[in-house]
């Protein structure tokens, strides 16, 4: 594969805990995978404690980089591996300038879309959106992802939450570090 260096990266991440929330809720619903059905807090539990101690045994003969890239590690409704973003950041910034790269939250996007869209738009070097027409296309294009109540999880147990919060804790570091900006971290202990 050729890459031309004018080529631009946009990387749009969610806080990693959520994402893997999203990810199984999504997974689940679409079938990708046998899932236990209704999904509860608990099953979520089970499935995150079997991902990450899957994850920690390939640390046991692999980087971090190389149990991300692991396919092994991928066979899991909640997609552990995709939210240490850093391993992928890394990457690209190895491959590209980092002013050819753009990264955005999730959440900022959520709560401002027609600003991180026209702040896409300045990184791209093309004209901004009038307001109106973004305004009028997101009311057009609203999101279809009703969630079931089968296929949703109404909160994460506590104990669920602190396993995930000290495994992403060294990620996060790394993501913040790399990219010099503390709203990497999604306000969780790094």
């Amino acid at each position: 594969a050729v890459v031309s260096t004018q080529s631009t990266g946009i990387f749009l991440m969610r806080d990693p805990i959520d994402r893997m929330k999203s990810a199984y809720q999504f997974f689940c619903k679409a079938r990708v995978y046998e899932c236990d059905l209704p999904l509860t807090p608990h099953k979520f539990h089970i499935l995150v404690t079997y991902a990450i101690r899957l994850f920690n045994l390939c640390l046991k003969r692999k980087s971090v980089r190389g149990c991300v890239y692991n396919t092994d590690t991928h066979q899991l409704a909640t997609h552990l591996y995709a939210s240490i973003y850093h391993v992928y950041v890394q990457d690209f910034m190895r491959a590209f300038p980092r002013n050819q790269l753009y990264f955005l939250r999730f959440e900022d996007y959520v709560k401002d879309q027609i600003e991180e869209v026209n702040s896409i738009c300045d990184f791209l070097g093309v004209p901004r959106f009038p307001v109106q027409v973004l305004e009028d296309y997101l009311a057009e294009h609203e999101p279809r992802n009703q969630k079931d109540e089968m296929f949703s999880i109404p909160y994460i147990l506590p104990e669920t939450l602190t396993m995930l919060e000290e495994f992403f804790k060294p990620h996060l570091r790394e993501l913040v570090n790399l990219l010099g900006d503390e709203k990497w971290h999604w306000n969780r202990p790094y």
